[in-house]
């Protein structure tokens, strides 16, 4: 087994399996709550916490001052208060409460998050307002009712979105970064002024089809230049390959030295739902067996909006990439487009 397919757990989820093998060794373990509290510079420290009966799992995270009255961002799954724990001294403490009928891999993801951000900071002075930066995120992102961990189609398909991001970024430099919608749910992946790219994966062998979700990710007449299909062929592994985390972090490196696209990345990577601190959750390589582009144009077999009469909507159909063939394009073709439209703003 290759070395990376040993996926260590995060912090906050290898130290709440301690916990529990903590509690399941003593037969009549003492107390409510089996704990454990962390330090980390600047003053600030997490206790972590289970609920001895009904393993329901908490996190304190330690406040400088008694902060004025203050509404936590919620969501469905969480409770939030502040509290002080005589244990361990006379400080204020934020508390996070898992509540009943709430995953624990949930908790455990959004408790790491603030572990990652709180054990950054120099001091305890911004701990309030890094906690509560953080909880909005995620209240936003649960109002749209998604899942912190991506299935495994979303996983697919933003790889193959960070596959063409990097291309970009290598041909036309760390602007390619603004190019991409990331999960803004635009008609198409990336556009590059008056140009757009749609692109689309397959794990499955040949014959290979691009699942089109709309009547409109292959209609070029709303597009002032050209429209563009990038089709990624992949295979799929749980013993090797890329996976998710690593071209993230592959990319990562190449904005280094542009922060302002790295910050942009980071954002529409949690837009897109790809969160960091579920990064090792994502075990899946995938290898890149073919890529194929083409230009979208009226020889290209397609359903669009003009073709049928209005009461019609939602239209989703498999494309056949073998049929698009006659389409096809060198790749220096497509880069030249896409640098001639990224001399413009994207």
């Amino acid at each position: 087994m290759s070395q990376w397919r040993m996926i260590a757990m995060s912090f906050t989820t290898d130290i709440y399996k301690k916990i529990l093998d903590d509690i399941s060794q003593r037969k009549d373990f003492p107390g409510s709550h089996a704990s454990r509290l962390i330090s980390y510079k600047g003053g600030n420290h997490i206790v972590f916490s289970i609920n001895v009966i009904s393993g329901l799992r908490e996190a304190f995270i330690a406040l400088d001052e008694l902060p004025d009255h203050i509404d936590f961002p919620k969501w469905h799954g969480i409770a939030i208060d502040v509290v002080q724990l005589p244990a361990y001294g006379d400080k204020h403490y934020i508390r996070f409460v898992q509540l009943p009928q709430s995953a624990d891999y949930i908790f455990e993801i959004v408790i790491e998050d603030l572990r990652v951000s709180v054990s950054a900071l120099d001091s305890m002075e911004a701990t309030l307002s890094t906690v509560y930066a953080i909880l909005l995120k995620w209240k936003r992102f649960f109002q749209a009712e998604r899942d912190p961990l991506m299935s495994d189609e979303l996983q697919e398909g933003l790889y193959g979105e960070l596959l063409f991001l990097a291309w970009a970024i290598t041909n036309i430099g760390t602007s390619a970064v603004s190019c991409w919608t990331g999960g803004a749910r635009e008609t198409h992946d990336f556009y590059f002024a008056a140009h757009a790219v749609e692109v689309k994966t397959t794990s499955k062998k040949e014959p290979y089809y691009a699942t089109i979700s709309s009547e409109y990710q292959l209609d070029n007449s709303d597009i002032p230049g050209r429209l563009f299909l990038c089709f990624y062929a992949l295979r799929k592994s749980s013993s090797s390959g890329e996976r998710l985390p690593e071209i993230v972090q592959r990319i990562r490196d190449m904005l280094i030295d542009d922060p302002s696209a790295k910050m942009l990345f980071e954002d529409k990577l949690i837009q897109y739902g790809y969160f960091e601190a579920a990064a090792e959750l994502y075990t899946t390589g995938f290898h890149q067996r073919e890529q194929y582009c083409f230009e979208i144009s009226e020889l290209t077999p397609r359903i669009i909006r003009s073709m049928y009469k209005p009461g019609v909507a939602k239209v989703a159909y498999e494309l056949s990439i073998a049929q698009c063939l006659p389409c096809a394009i060198p790749i220096d073709d497509l880069s030249q487009a896409i640098t001639r439209g990224c001399d413009q703003i994207c």
